[in-house]
């Protein structure tokens, strides 16, 4: 297990939601959530950011913090650059952490990383599973036989969601190969209910979810809060 070391990262600018990770999220802040959990899963974890606000906040919660470089913040691509803080990191895997889905639990990602380690520390996804209809623009059935004359949601085959939430990836590939991992060799692991889902990566989104902790959804997340 110490080969492993669970991360999360951000900044400031981001394009669509700015500020998203500093602003007040209900009496709280989305970085402070993370960092809770970070802290409660691995002792050895830490954040990466580039601004002082971030390196505040991982003193306040007994984080450690990586510093990111200037150009890491302002690009989309490639991811290698993007976290190009981890070649400085001493580690053999590592479990990234989103901090952008406050209801994930400190028992979701430690039953995600279980999970990986089980499987022989082979790169992982957390994925929702979802037993519905699903087509294309065209129509072209993606996970059930048009011809049926009903549609029986018994009968289709299910399709993964990618949750944004938990990757598990080798250090070494990653660098190698410019990516988390090859597609036919990564798992598809199953940590959650639909409150993990809750992705913050809009204005509606903040306010959905803010709402949503506020009303007292997810307990089990907020409970690092209380």
């Amino acid at each position: 297990m110490s080969d492993i070391v669970a991360f999360s990262f951000g900044r400031k600018q981001s394009a669509r939601v700015p500020n998203k990770m500093l602003r007040p999220f209900a009496d709280t802040t989305l970085v402070d959530i993370a960092l809770r959990k970070l802290k409660a899963v691995d002792p050895h974890a830490f954040f990466a950011g580039y601004e002082d606000e971030f390196r505040a906040k991982c003193a306040q919660h007994g984080v450690r913090f990586v510093g990111r470089e200037p150009n890491s913040i302002a690009i989309d691509g490639p991811i290698t650059e993007i976290l190009s803080f981890l070649r400085a990191v001493d580690a053999k895997y590592f479990l990234l952490v989103s901090a952008c889905n406050p209801f994930m639990t400190v028992e979701h990602i430690e039953r995600f990383r279980d999970q990986c380690v089980e499987g022989g520390c082979r790169p992982a996804i957390s994925v929702k599973r979802h037993r519905k209809h699903f087509v294309t623009g065209d129509a072209t059935a993606l996970n059930f036989d048009r011809r049926a004359k009903t549609l029986n949601t018994k009968t289709v085959e299910p399709v993964y969601e990618l949750v944004d939430g938990l990757y598990f990836f080798e250090k070494e590939f990653f660098f190698s190969h410019g990516t988390y991992w090859r597609w036919d060799e990564v798992r598809f692991l199953e940590v959650g209910g639909d409150d993990f889902l809750i992705d913050v990566d809009t204005e509606a989104d903040f306010a959905v979810a803010q709402a949503l902790w506020v009303a007292g959804v997810g307990r089990e997340a907020r409970h690092a809060e209380l």
